[in-house]
């Protein structure tokens, strides 16, 4: 029976291992992620100052580029200073545009060409008979007067802009005579005239040529290539213009115009909102830097200059996305955010307005942090199976100190039992001199089985701890297994009989002879016979058998006692093991007859069997090679 565990024993086991084990591993385990975390801190940190970096970087570098065009068109303004605007778009440029009292100008407002135009308009002669043939074609529906009065008006036209409209007002005449062929040549002739040939309104000249000659199905490739030329001109257009020429491409079908003055509409649209919010956008910083202003969709950065060329100043405004993408890269794309992007980064005082996506600065190299969650794994993993050996080694020996234990008691309880027969039987005998010869042999022979019962015991004892060192010797020499098995039966004969059992034995005697050590093959079959009776209950029968089976000898001890269930059978062949049945517990042992059963049969080749089922009894063999048997005589073997 197992020796009850101290509870206090167990208690301070648990708290050494905690203490040993479990506490370091949980403080290895703060120091590294505490470590982990600052180094993640400082990763963090190191980023916050690379993005910073770039910020700055990204900033100084845009300011240089938009300081650059600036002075550009601060320059080009000074050369130009005859001119009442400065030229339309050019590149990244979106517009430039004169600051004059307090309020942006826009660039179709300022176009020298249109002033002049509205100017000629009041010159003395040209202006007399445009008013005369106008008042004669429209008042008084006298056409020829008018015709004559518009030939008369382009003959005196200086410029070539006052003598396209007098031809295209002629022609608008001669049209309402019924010249119908002389009205069409006007037309075409005006059509063909330079597109920076504009009226007051800022509109060309030859795009007033266009509708009469479409309706009259002329000039429809002419008219096409002519609307393109102005489209596609660098000065703005002024919205009068914008829409008659998009009644042109719409009347042509021309895809590629429609898509063009798409973006025309967009930036006049966008420059005169830019106008309306001037007053409030354009500033200039109190340190006197710079401020460019982001405004609008797409983003538009507008800057006001100071004093130049006469002018109180020029609102100069650039595409954003163009200039952003001549500092992107494929190793640093920059793009302006969009209203939803939370990580946006904003350039300071010179941009007010204006939000970036900036790449984020590369990870260090994890190797680092690689490292040490690899070496803190490994090191909580070898704590982890130390602790674990640790712990089994304890239970390990706390097992065997309790097998040990067991041990003592029961070879002293097994000692104690054929001591005292061996004591009363003889004290009998002393005291008692009128006993008959029969009682008095039997008590001998109850004397002398008790005392080889008990030097059975003792030399268990001594063999198991020659194995326990390593020291056990057999002497091996060639034997008759069936003299070996029934001298083992001659052995237990009388304790058999004593306890009321009958033995059955069934042995070959046709097997060779084997080379083994016949004492320990004899000490194991009484050690098999002694379990036998032991464990036998109310059953009492026992078989011993030999027989020849696939080259091998089999011993074999039947007995139909209370069995070993499936998890014991291999565990009853270690040392001190006895299965934890209630029946064992009434049962003396000392738990070493199969160890050193299975520890004689390992040294002579062979092996122990056992086929057990609780309740049914069991059958131990012992199996030993054949083929064994050619060992020389008084040969020796250590185990």
């Amino acid at each position: 029976m197992d020796a009850p565990v101290h509870p206090q024993r167990s208690r301070r086991q648990a708290f050494l291992f905690l203490v040993a084990i479990v506490v370091p591993c949980l403080v290895l385990v703060a120091l590294s992620l505490r470590l982990m975390a600052q180094e993640r801190q400082l990763e963090e940190t190191r980023r916050a100052e690379q993005l910073q970096f770039l910020v700055v970087q990204v900033r100084q570098e845009l300011l240089s580029r938009l300081e650059k065009i600036r002075q550009r068109e601060v320059a080009r303004a000074a050369a130009s200073a005859g001119n009442e605007t400065p030229p339309g778009r050019q590149g990244a440029v979106a517009l430039v545009g004169a600051w004059v009292a307090g309020r942006l100008r826009l660039p179709w407002e300022g176009n020298p060409d249109a002033l002049r135009f509205r100017a000629s308009l009041n010159e003395s002669r040209f202006a007399d008979e445009i008013r005369q043939a106008e008042a004669d074609e429209l008042a008084a529906r006298q056409y020829e007067s008018a015709v004559r009065h518009y030939e008369a008006a382009s003959a005196a036209a200086r410029q070539p802009a006052r003598r396209a409209y007098a031809q295209l007002l002629r022609a608008r005449a001669l049209g309402k005579l019924g010249r119908r062929t002389q009205s069409l040549t006007e037309y075409e002739a005006v059509l063909a005239s330079p597109a920076d040939l504009v009226d007051e309104h800022g509109v060309p000249l030859a795009l007033y040529a266009a509708p009469p000659l479409l309706d009259a199905g002329l000039r429809r490739q002419e008219v096409l290539e002519r609307i393109r030329l102005v489209v596609n001109g660098k000065r703005w257009l002024s919205p009068a213009a914008l829409y008659l020429t998009r009644d042109l491409a719409v009347r042509l079908g021309a895809a590629d115009v429609q898509a063009r003055l798409a973006i025309l509409f967009h930036d006049t649209e966008q420059a005169e909102a830019l106008q309306r919010d001037s007053v409030r956008l354009l500033t200039v910083s109190s340190s006197g830097e710079p401020v460019w202003i982001a405004h609008g969709d797409p983003t538009w950065l507008a800057s006001l200059t100071p004093s130049v060329a006469g002018r109180d100043g020029l609102v100069v405004a650039v595409r954003a996305g163009e200039i952003l993408a001549g500092l992107s890269s494929a190793a640093r794309p920059i793009r302006l955010a969009s209203a939803s992007e939370a990580a946006a980064q904003i350039l300071g005082e010179s941009f007010p307005g204006l939000r970036l996506v900036l790449p984020a600065p590369g990870a260090q190299d994890g190797s680092r942090q690689t490292f040490l969650a690899f070496g803190l794994v490994l090191a909580l993993a070898l704590a982890i199976l130390a602790g674990y050996l640790l712990w089994r080694d304890v239970q390990r020996d706390r097992r065997l100190a309790e097998m040990r234990s067991q041990f003592v008691s029961s070879v002293t309880h097994e000692l104690k039992t054929p001591l005292t027969a061996i004591r009363m039987f003889t004290e009998t005998l002393r005291l008692d001199e009128e006993v008959d010869r029969r009682t008095r042999s039997e008590y001998l022979d109850t004397i002398l089985h008790e005392s080889e019962r008990l030097s059975r015991l003792v030399d268990n004892v001594l063999d198991f701890g020659k194995i326990e060192r390593g020291k056990k010797i057999y002497r091996f020499e060639p034997v008759r297994l069936d003299d070996v098995v029934e001298g083992a039966a001659r052995a237990i004969q009388y304790p058999l009989e004593q306890a009321g059992f009958a033995l059955d034995v069934a042995v070959e005697h046709d097997l060779p002879p084997v080379a083994a050590d016949a004492d320990a093959l004899q000490q194991a079959i009484l050690n098999l016979l002694t379990n036998a009776m032991k464990y036998s209950g109310d059953s009492r029968w026992i078989r011993l058998g030999l027989d020849r089976r696939n080259g091998d000898a089999r011993i074999r001890v039947v007995d139909r006692g209370v069995g070993i269930a499936p998890a014991d059978r291999r565990r009853v062949l270690e040392r001190f093991y006895r299965a934890p049945t209630v029946e064992n517990q009434h049962i003396p042992g000392a738990g070493l007859g199969l160890t050193l059963v299975a520890h004689i049969a390992s040294a002579h080749g062979g092996a122990v069997e056992i086929d057990s089922s609780p309740g049914t009894g069991s059958t131990v063999t012992i199996r030993l090679p054949l083929a064994h048997g050619t060992v020389a005589p008084d040969t020796e073997r250590g185990r």
